[in-house]
């Protein structure tokens, strides 16, 4: 999903990327009316000025959640969700349309939360959707504005780094594990390399931990560490859902928690 550049499409065609096509060519051939017609929909949904119009409709829709949950210190956000994993208790933030999904584009969408309102952040493969620099540590100065002090921002991204390794290794079994997961056409270990950076256009940059980390020093986040499938310190942040190992039975993600000092702490 490329969350930037799809949101000011506008016309229906530039509003579907890629992958969205073969799922519509794919799901149309098989006689799905009525589920054609749904991404059909949302697709629309997306065309500017429309997709504007309804980011206010979705806003509204869900601002007395929001405003009882900001009233009671129980806000707590999944942003970039895809809408693929609905977390309970949690409000989900995303560019697609959704009925329990607050529609909104990424970073811009945040200016909408006050500032220290926010009891945790989650985002889980979406920041390399972003473009880097810009975006990407727009979005993250906007998780620290919004996050109350003491909050905890956790992100997982594709863990670049463990491919370029296996790449720089040799490791054939790693890739023999890639084939599983990525597009047929990956073939040489280079395929399987570039696929996990660019992933047919729609990742923009792949992180390694020292990278991300600067970035959130940047953005004024302290107590930054490289973490685990649900192995946050933060309980209530053991909420990640994509648990692929490599051949080695090491995650295949980068898991990064990060925290907002009080004020009174900053050195």
């Amino acid at each position: 999903m490329e969350y930037v550049s799809r949101c000011t499409s506008h016309s229906l065609i530039d509003s579907i990327n890629d992958n969205e096509i073969r799922d519509l060519v794919t799901i149309k051939s098989q006689g799905k009316n009525m589920e054609f017609l749904k991404k059909v929909l949302r697709a629309f949904l997306r065309m500017w000025p429309i997709f504007e119009l309804y980011e206010l409709f979705s806003y509204l829709k869900h601002k007395n959640t929001i405003d009882y949950a900001v009233k009671n210190n129980q806000l707590k956000l999944n942003l970039g969700s895809g809408g693929e994993e609905p977390l309970e208790g949690w409000l989900d933030i995303d560019m697609q349309v959704g009925a329990n999904i607050l529609t909104m584009r990424l970073p811009e969408g945040l200016k909408r939360f006050s500032n220290n309102s926010v009891c945790h952040i989650y985002t889980s493969h979406f920041l390399e959707h972003l473009d880097y620099p810009q975006s990407a540590l727009t979005f993250i100065q906007e998780c620290h504005r919004i996050l109350q002090p003491g909050g905890y921002l956790r992100i997982v991204v594709p863990g670049i780094e463990k491919i370029i390794r296996a790449y720089v290794e040799d490791d054939q079994e790693f890739f023999r594990v890639q084939e599983q997961f990525h597009p047929s056409w990956c073939h040489s270990k280079l395929d399987h390399l570039m696929y996990a950076l660019q992933q047919d256009g729609e990742h923009q940059y792949g992180y390694d931990f020292e990278t991300l980390k600067n970035l959130l020093i940047q953005a004024g986040f302290q107590h930054i560490t490289q973490s685990d499938y649900r192995q946050s310190q933060v309980e209530v942040l053991n909420i990640d859902y994509r648990s692929l190992v490599d051949n080695r039975g090491e995650y295949l993600s980068l898991y990064v928690d990060a925290s907002k000092i009080p004020q009174s702490q900053q050195s």
